[in-house]
């Protein structure tokens, strides 16, 4: 079994809505999807979501990087996935999400061939995870409506996004979810980066009498002396985001002592290798994981969604971007939402994945040298 092809597309995704946080409003999302296939004809998905404000990364700097890390792979094992692992790392420095994309697809196809669901081939926990649902800054009526909408499908756990310009505002906000929602819903605040570190404590303080499980990434994602500080201070669990790409960082966060939980993203950390060894870090120092993501299509979050369900230090997720969609970059969802949990079918690999070659546009294609001889 030998990789002969890989193709890259480039592809869209739509928001139902726009989408707000701290960093700025998104409408929409330039994806890449990576088909990997082997000479038995087995083929393997996998899919960049870049993010320019967190990861350094564009559609068109996806590309180009796979137009080195691609190239490398042809005619190598796919089932030696530490060796292609390690040839995927060295092939560029950072790109984590072009990298992700090509360790998705891996993947997907090494599972496919042992006829395996991925979170099994993986080792499996779960076949589901429970996820939150996120609402974004917003007025505070829209954001009281959805609030309503999402109570009533009996959605578990909601994240609301913080770090406007008006703290107020921010409190007003999320004090209307809570009365809204009453106490049958959890809520999770996420300021992504949006505070200096005594800020983050004056705001803490005063939103945690609306009963708040955690507060994600209060501070800037280098400030990791911040963020222990945080931490030490604050009423509520304290998680790191954006502080948290690699193993190495989290072994900052464990020496600093700065977080309560990671927030592991396939799109941060490069793929599902390194975010295992993220996992493995974290659970040894105590520290639970979430596993979360990116504005992204059905394939990465199906990736995610069976990383999680094969780890048991994640104790629940953020998968909720594809439900905020209007096009997914498949013909149909690859990964089942009920009664707010990520459901895990029985299918090979990812699951059956169909792309929607309407919305993807073929950019590059890499196949395996044939030589004329003589002989």
């Amino acid at each position: 079994m030998t990789i002969v092809r890989a193709e890259v597309f480039k592809g869209t995704v739509y928001y139902k809505s726009p989408f707000t946080i701290s960093l700025g409003t998104s409408y929409k999302s330039d994806e890449v999807v990576v088909k990997i296939v082997d000479d038995s004809g087995l083929e393997g998905f996998g899919e960049a979501s870049p993010s320019k404000m967190i990861l350094g990364e564009t559609q068109d700097t996806v590309v180009s990087s796979l137009d080195v890390i691609l190239p490398s792979l042809i005619g190598l094992e796919p089932e030696m996935l530490e060796y292609a692992s390690y040839v995927i790392e060295n092939s560029i420095h950072r790109n984590s999400s072009a990298k992700a994309s090509v360790d998705i697809a891996l993947h997907d196809l090494v599972s496919k061939k042992y006829k395996l669901p991925l979170f099994k081939y993986l080792g499996g926990y779960s076949n589901k995870v429970l996820t939150d649902v996120t609402i974004g800054i917003k007025p505070i009526e829209e954001a009281v409506k959805e609030a309503k909408e999402l109570l009533e499908q009996k959605v578990r756990i909601i994240k609301v996004k913080v770090g406007s310009e008006n703290l107020e505002e921010d409190i007003s906000r999320l004090r209307a979810i809570r009365e809204a929602v009453g106490n049958e819903v959890k809520l999770f605040v996420d300021a992504n980066q949006a505070w200096s570190a005594r800020r983050a404590i004056y705001a803490i303080s005063k939103m945690q009498r609306y009963e708040i499980e955690l507060v994600e990434q209060p501070v800037k994602a280098y400030e990791v002396d911040g963020l222990s500080f945080v931490k030490r201070n604050s009423p509520v669990p304290i998680m790191a985001d954006e502080s948290v790409h690699s193993p190495e960082d989290v072994i900052e966060i464990v020496k600093k002592d700065a977080a309560d939980f990671i927030n592991i993203k396939l799109m941060k950390s490069g793929g599902i290798r390194n975010a295992r060894k993220i996992a493995t870090i974290s659970e040894a120092a105590g520290i639970k994981n979430i596993v979360g993501c990116m504005m992204e299509g059905t394939i990465s979050i199906a990736a995610a969604a069976h990383f999680a369900c094969s780890t048991k230090n994640v104790v629940f997720v953020d998968l909720d971007s594809d439900l905020s969609l209007k096009n997914t970059l498949a013909k149909k969802s690859v990964i089942e939402y009920k009664d707010s949990y990520r459901v895990i079918s029985e299918g090979y690999g990812l699951g059956n994945i169909e792309l929607a070659h309407d919305e993807l546009k073929l950019v590059k294609v890499y196949e395996e040298r044939k030589t004329n001889s003589a002989f």
